[in-house]
């Protein structure tokens, strides 16, 4: 959430700028500004509303100027109006900042603020930041240290970044806590700085990360990082392996679609490099974990959202391969009330973005009970990858689309190459056995492949189905989990009510609302064990008038009037058969939100990475 881009170079900043934020449009917001040093001074426009009521706005107003700040921003103190949208001034008006974070001091120094004759024209935290750093400006402090000076008065997580009217060919950037990233880059055309690599690296691919208590001063040919305490910083070049066209929709109409149908391939990116069939070899060679895998004791998967989902198929695959007792924990409750934690307890952290707040919290806690920490993570160079004591990237490429989609199959993809390595490390597995799954995970990206072969006849289901106010999702064992990612998806995008629950808890409560307006999605697959039980509950609720859309195995030899609706995805192994099933419930997801003429990638009130608590 909050996208922060500032540019300083050859080009017209305020189009580039304009340029870097549609890129960060994915993260979700409700307001978008940007201010341009122009020869008659700062000149600032902001509007609530989207990008594409800001540009007019820019466009009438000519701006010239070669360096600037934009911002998208997710209400947080203060509602979505004009005078709360970013950039924000200080008392002088001689610079202005945006802001990613919450200020949870915000009141007292507001306080102190309004006691020494300061005035404010919004509600947010961000102009009391402003007027803080014009503060220490007013006592003789260059601009970077006046930035660092006021980010150690904030309590919170923050990233901001400052221009002034009196630093003409300079950008200053800060962080602290576990706030949204910062990147900057440089070309031939000058420097680029902004929340989020999509921004960057259509500009480059070589870029510096900007870490929590540091300060960068950005110059059109260097950047020089500091510590808030004014320490000097080296900070090396990471190359960014993602190709700017890959965030292109290349011929679909939303990211979304795309990114599902890049789904075989993004899942052979996370598997195949470290797998191999002959001989049967797993090579995790970027994963190291800190400690003895046979000296952990257990292990806890902390995540938000989606991620929390792929946990929870995680800890099943800990379970079964690696005999490791696990468990998921949603990070925002674990970050609070970890419970007992030792050298023993294996932490995985999960998340898309890297940069998730409720997970870096999470991380900081098990830090502190001294408890290992690996991460699964897509975002290189995020806050979460210099955290973390071993990190497992999932290598799918930039994902766009708010609701994720093709990160969910890769993380499951992951946790199942790290079971099966913990598998091998503590002697929980034959020879044979690891063969076996090695094979199955290796061949999971045709699966998934022929699962899309579903669409038109889901496509036809969202025709059937999209006037409906409400759905009921159920699954047992590993379709548990799918059929909760199956409900957060609907409720995501299509905004209409969806309620994921354990098939065996049918009768303990939810029963009751069965009837021909409540459709139910039952998810069966491939695990022996509670299949035929999923069809047991499926026909009680067939026989109580209720609506049924089955997603079952291409091989079972199905009753014909199980279900209203029988959706047929490739057999898998068992321990496979998520990553197929997810498949048409992410479709139809999709297809239910494009029939209700919905903003697909950027759902309302939802952020792509949620930076803060």
């Amino acid at each position: 959430m909050c996208g922060i881009v500032g540019y300083l170079g050859e080009r017209p900043a305020a189009s580039t700028i304009l340029d870097g934020l549609r890129a960060l449009e994915y993260r979700g917001y409700d307001s978008a500004g940007l201010a341009v040093l122009t020869p008659d001074g700062l000149e600032v426009r902001r509007c609530a509303g989207r990008i594409s009521d800001l540009a007019p706005l820019v466009e009438d107003a000519h701006l010239t100027g070669s360096i600037g700040v934009g911002h998208t921003r997710w209400a947080t103190h203060g509602a979505v109006t004009d005078d709360n949208a970013h950039p924000h001034a200080d008392a002088s008006g001689r610079l202005v900042i945006v802001h990613n974070g919450m200020t949870d001091n915000v009141d007292e120094l507001r306080a102190e603020l309004l006691a020494d004759g300061h005035q404010f024209s919004s509600e947010t935290d961000t102009e009391v930041i402003a007027h803080l750093i014009g503060v220490e400006r007013d006592r003789g402090a260059e601009l970077p240290d006046a930035l660092g000076r006021a980010l150690q008065r904030l309590v919170g997580a923050h990233s901001v970044a400052v221009l002034a009217a009196d630093e003409p060919d300079m950008l200053a950037a800060g962080r602290i806590g576990a706030a949204g990233g910062l990147v900057v880059g440089h070309n031939g055309c000058g420097a680029i700085l902004a929340s989020d690599l999509p921004a960057v690296v259509r500009h480059t691919r070589k870029v510096q990360i900007v870490q929590a208590g540091e300060v960068v001063s950005l110059r059109r040919r260097a950047a020089e990082f500091r510590r808030l305490d004014n320490r000097p910083v080296t900070r090396g070049l990471i190359t960014v392996p993602w190709d700017p066209v890959a965030a292109a929709k290349a011929g679909h109409r939303h990211f979304m679609h795309k990114e599902i149908h890049e789904q075989p391939e993004t899942l052979a990116e996370t598997i195949r490099p470290r797998v191999t069939l002959d001989p049967p070899e797993l090579r995790l060679d970027d994963f190291r974990l800190p400690t003895d895998a046979r000296q952990i004791d257990r292990a806890v998967i902390v995540a938000s959202g989606t991620s929390h989902i792929a946990g929870m198929v995680g800890a099943r695959y800990l379970r079964e391969l690696a005999r490791l007792p696990a468990a998921t924990e949603i990070a925002s409750e674990f970050a609070y009330a970890p419970g007992p934690l030792t050298r023993r307890t294996l932490v995985i952290a999960v998340s898309q973005s890297g940069e998730t707040a409720d997970v870096l919290v999470a991380v900081q806690r098990a830090h502190a009970a001294g408890a290992p920490v690996a991460a699964l993570v897509n975002t290189v160079g995020s806050e979460l990858t210099r955290m973390a004591d071993a990190v497992l990237p999932l290598h799918a490429g930039p994902e766009v689309s708010v609701a994720a989609t093709k990160t969910f199959t890769s993380e499951l993809g992951a946790f199942y190459l790290l079971a099966c390595q913990l598998a091998q490390q503590r002697g929980a597995c034959t020879q044979a056995q690891f063969e076996r799954r090695i094979a199955a995970i290796a061949h999971a990206p045709i699966a998934v492949a022929r699962a899309l072969d579903v669409e038109p006849q889901v496509e036809e289901l969202a025709r059937r189905f999209h006037r409906c106010k409400n759905f009921l999702f159920l699954g047992r064992g590993l379709g548990h989990p799918v059929a909760l990612e199956g409900a957060l998806k609907l409720k995501e995008i299509s905004y209409i009510h969806a309620e994921g629950f354990a098939a065996g808890e049918l009768k303990h409560g939810p029963i009751a609302l069965i009837d021909p307006d409540m459709p139910v999605v039952a998810v069966a697959l491939d695990d022996d064990d509670v299949r035929a039980k999923t069809l047991n509950a499926v026909a009680q609720i067939r026989s109580r008038d209720g609506r049924v859309i089955l997603v079952a195995s291409d091989a079972d030899d199905l009753r014909g009037d199980l279900a209203e609706h029988v959706v047929r995805v490739p057999r898998t192994a068992p321990l496979i058969a998520p990553l197929v099933g997810v498949v048409p419930l992410q479709l139809f997801a999709y297809h239910m939100a494009v029939r209700l003429g919905l903003d697909v990638d950027q759902p309302r009130n939802l952020a792509k990475s949620v930076t803060v608590e």
